[in-house]
């Protein structure tokens, strides 16, 4: 039983390792997706600036009017660029953080295995010795009788 004590540490070792894969995960999931939605919502932005824009070049709008919409497009544009990189990364990131889940729960659940074939094979070793305690008994019993 001491073998399977020494396993249940490493067990609650290794849970405790899926436990703050998980939460880092989590906070990695959760980075994604803020930075994926402000690239959603600066896309979005930058649909209805070029609507206007072309509004703006239908109706014969003033020049510095479509000059501005046109620096205005353009900035959006260097900050959708930037905001790609950001979320390019932070899907990596959340990559990893998955693949380490991934590995910490493979860990958990080959020691569990472990301790569950240990128990296994200390209970059958268990009912073993019983059989032979049984078989020895009977055996005195019977040669104990067989003298009578």
């Amino acid at each position: 039983m001491a073998n399977t004590k020494a396993f249940q540490k490493i067990l609650s070792f290794r849970e405790r390792e899926k436990n703050e894969a998980q939460i880092a995960y989590k906070q990695s999931v959760e980075s994604f997706e803020d930075v994926a939605t402000q690239l959603y919502n600066l896309l979005r932005k930058k649909e209805d600036v070029e609507n206007k824009y072309n509004y703006y070049l239908e109706t014969m709008g003033s020049v510095t009017n479509i000059a501005t919409h046109y620096s205005y497009i353009e900035r959006i544009k260097e900050k959708i660029t930037r905001l790609e990189t950001s979320v390019n990364e932070a899907r990596h990131v959340m990559d990893a953080k998955q693949l380490k889940l991934t590995n910490a729960h493979i860990e958990t659940k080959k020691y569990e295995k472990l301790i569950e074939r240990k128990k296994l094979k200390l209970k059958e070793h268990e009912l073993e010795q019983e059989n032979k305690l049984m078989d020895e008994t009977s055996i005195i019993q019977f040669l104990n009788n067989r003298d009578r």
